[in-house]
C-alpha cells in the first residue's frame, strides 16, 4: 500500500511537468522519560506519519508535505510541490543532479535490545540509580533524561530508486544543579543535552549514568569553591563534548558544499583547518554513529570519504545538486531533521583520526594550562569566521600536573589560527564516543583528546 501511494506520487509529479521528483513516506516513533528530584517528571510516547514530495520542474524545486494519507493527500501534496517550483525565484543556473544511480535496497540500524520492547518499570529503575547517585549534600536540582526515536522511511524517485530503511538512535544523560551564597553552577554528564548513538537499549549501560552522576555531582559541589578560571593565553586540551562541539561548528558546518559560511570550492585542497596532525574522516556508516544510515534523504547510500587530511580540507558533505554544480560527485550527505523538512547537505559522523600517546602524556607537555572538557555554551559568529565558547568546568595544569578545578572557563578564537595550535592529538587508547542532535539532526563524534597552544582563556572575555 505504501509503495502504490507514492509511485503515484511520482507519476503524478511527471505527469504535471516534472522533471525529476521523489517521495518519501515516514513513520516516526518517540519515547522519553525524564526524573528530577526523585520524581518522573516526563514519561511520554508520540508518533507522528507523514509524506514528502521534492520535484524539480525546468531549473527550479518544490517542496512540500503533509501527515500521511490516502490517495486524495497524495494528490494535494503533489500539487501543492509543483505549484512551490511556479513560486520558487528564478534559477541564477541550470541545475542539474549528475548521473542517474538507481538503488533498490533495505537497511536498519544494527542493535541488540529494542528500546521500545523495554518496560517503563524497567527504564525507571536505570533512573531512580542515577538520581540516587546524585543526591549529594549541595545538590539543589537533579535531572535523568533518556530518549528513544525510530524512524521508518519509504523512499522513491523518478530515476528507478526504491529504498525502506528504519533508523534508531537511543540516548540520554544526567545534569545537576549545585547552588552557593551567591552563585549556581550546573555539571553534566556527557553533555547538558545528553549523548545519543545509532544503537539499542543497550547503549544505556555504556553511558553509566549512575557512575558519571555520582562523579558531576561532586565536582559541582566542589566548583562552588573553586577559584575562577585565571585570565590570560594558555595551552589547553579540549575533551569531551566540548570537542564535539568545536569541531562540529569550526570543520563540520564549514565543509556544507553550498551553504552560507563553507569553505570556497575552489579553495578546497588548500584551505587549512589547521595542523597537519589534524586528520578527519566523515563516515555515515560508523558503528553506532549516531549519524549513521544506509542511505540519505535522495537515496544516496552511506559512504565514507577522507574531510580533513593533514590539517586540509579535502572534501565537502555534499547532496548531488550541489556537488554537479561544481563537477563533483555527491557525498550522500543530504539530511533533513524531520519528514516536513526539505533537506540539505549536513554532517553524518567525524571521526578524528588518533595520533600516540595517552591522556597523560598530553598533560604532561604543559607548564601552565587548562584542561576543557564539558561544552556549556558555543557562540560561532554570524560568518563562521571566529567564535566564544564556555566549560561547564575546567582543571588547571601545573608543570604537567593536573591541580585543581577552576571555574567558568571561557576561550575565544578564529578556526584556522586555533587549530593551527594543535601539537598533539592523544591515541586510539584515548577514544570516546558521543552523539548530539545538531538543529534537529543527529551527527557523530569518535574522537580523541588534543592540545592546543596558545589559546586566550579566562572567566571573562
Amino acid at each position: 500500500m505504501l509503495e502504490q501511494i507514492v509511485k503515484m506520487g511520482l507519476e503524478l509529479s511527471l505527469a504535471g511537468g516534472a522533471r525529476y521528483a521523489e517521495l518519501a513516506w515516514v513513520e516516526q516513533e518517540e519515547k522519553e522519560l525524564a526524573m528530577e528530584n526523585g520524581r518522573i517528571s516526563c514519561a511520554d510516547t508520540r508518533s507522528s506519519k507523514g509524506l514528502s514530495a521534492r520535484v524539480l520542474a525546468g531549473d527550479r524545486w518544490g517542496f512540500a508535505a503533509c501527515p500521511a494519507g490516502g490517495k486524495q493527500a497524495v494528490q494535494r501534496l503533489v500539487k501543492a510541490a509543483l505549484e512551490a517550483t511556479r513560486l520558487a525565484p528564478r534559477p541564477e543556473r541550470h541545475v542539474e543532479l549528475g548521473p542517474p544511480a538507481p538503488v533498490q535496497g533495505q537497511w536498519h540500524t544494527p542493535y541488540q535490545i529494542d528500546p521500545f520492547a523495554v518496560g517503563v518499570a524497567q527504564i525507571t529503575e536505570v533512573l531512580r540509580a542515577a538520581d540516587a547517585a546524585m543526591d549529594e549534600a549541595g545538590i539543589t536540582w537533579r535531572q535523568t533524561r533518556l530518549r528513544f526515536v525510530r524512524e521508518r522511511r519509504v523512499y522513491v524517485n523518478s530515476e528507478g530508486t526504491e529504498l525502506e530503511q528504519t533508523l534508531l538512535l537511543s540516548g540520554g544523560g544526567v545534569q545537576v544543579l549545585a547552588a552557593g551564597a551567591a552563585d549556581t553552577v550546573r555539571r553534566s554528564w556527557p553533555g547538558p543535552e545528553g549523548s545519543y548513538a545509532g544503537a539499542g537499549y543497550e547503549y544505556i549501560a555504556d553511558l553509566d549514568l549512575p557512575g558519571n552522576g555520582r562523579r558531576i555531582a561532586r565536582e559541582a559541589v566542589a566548583l562552588l569553591k573553586a577559584p575562577p578560571c585565571p585570565a590570560g593565553v594558555a595551552d589547553v586540551i579540549v575533551h569531551g563534548s566540548m570537542l564535539a562541539a568545536l569541531l562540529h561548528y569550526t570543520c563540520g558546518y564549514r565543509a556544507r558544499l553550498g551553504l552560507f559560511g563553507s569553505i570556497p570550492v575552489e579553495e578546497l585542497g588548500v584551505a587549512r583547518l589547521g595542523s597537519p596532525l589534524l586528520n578527519i574522516v566523515a563516515d555515515a556508516a560508523y558503528p553506532d554513529g549516531a549519524g549513521s544510515f544506509g542511505y540519505d534523504c535522495e537515496g544516496t547510500p552511506a559512504r565514507s570519504f577522507a574531510l580533513v587530511k593533514n590539517g586540509v580540507y579535502t572534501e565537502f558533505f555534499s547532496g548531488r545538486e550541489q556537488a554537479a554544480a561544481v563537477g563533483r560527485a555527491g557525498t550522500g550527505a543530504l539530511r533533513a531533521p524531520s519528514w516536513f523538512d526539505p533537506p540539505l547537505p549536513w554532517p553524518t559522523n567525524l571521526v578524528l583520526q588518533p595520533g600516540s600517546g595517552s591522556f597523560k602524556d598530553l598533560v604532561a607537555g604543559i607548564e601552565r594550562g587548562i584542561v576543557l572538557d564539558t561544552c556549556s555554551a558555543f557562540a560561532p559568529d554570524p560568518n563562521l569566521q571566529g567564535f566564544v565558547a564556555a566549560a561547564e568546568a575546567g582543571w588547571l595544569i601545573e608543570y604537567g600536573q593536573v591541580r585543581r578545578m577552576v571555574r567558568a572557563p571561557l576561550f575565544k578564537g578564529y578556526p584556522a589560527a586555533f587549530w593551527s595550535g594543535c601539537d598533539a592529538v592523544a591515541g586510539e587508547g584515548e577514544r570516546f564516543q558521543l552523539g548530539l542532535l545538531a538543529d534537529g539532526i543527529p551527527v557523530g563524534y569518535s574522537l580523541v583528546p588534543v592540545r592546543i597552544r596558545g589559546v586566550k582563556v579566562g572567566a571573562e572575555l
